[in-house]
């Protein structure tokens, strides 16, 4: 049984989230192998202006917050249990509200 890498993926922040983070576009090697786990390392890593617009205060991703794995809507494909592998691009935007 092999060990699996450490994925690297292109994480981009869109819209106002563009604005809150350090690095909009950048690749991120983590040691995670689903979207929870990116997530978990990005609630503790991000800056508070970023953290505070993604994440409630139970920890939670915002149900405003629209994530995408490979250009599919997560929630298609498992949601924060949606597997990741090397090259994998996660872009992370809030959806649109008000009319």
């Amino acid at each position: 049984m092999g060990v699996s890498a450490i994925p690297t993926v292109r994480l981009r922040y869109l819209a106002v989230l563009k604005g809150l983070s350090n690095e909009p576009t950048r690749a991120v090697t983590v040691n995670a192998s689903t979207l929870g786990d990116l997530f978990n390392y990005l609630r503790e890593t991000e800056p508070p202006q970023l953290k505070s617009r993604l994440f409630e205060d139970d920890g939670g991703l915002r149900p405003d917050i629209v994530v995408f794995l490979n250009g599919v809507d997560a929630s298609l494909l498992g949601g924060m249990k949606a597997q990741l592998k090397e090259g994998d691009e996660v872009t992370v935007l809030p959806s649109v509200h008000g009319g």
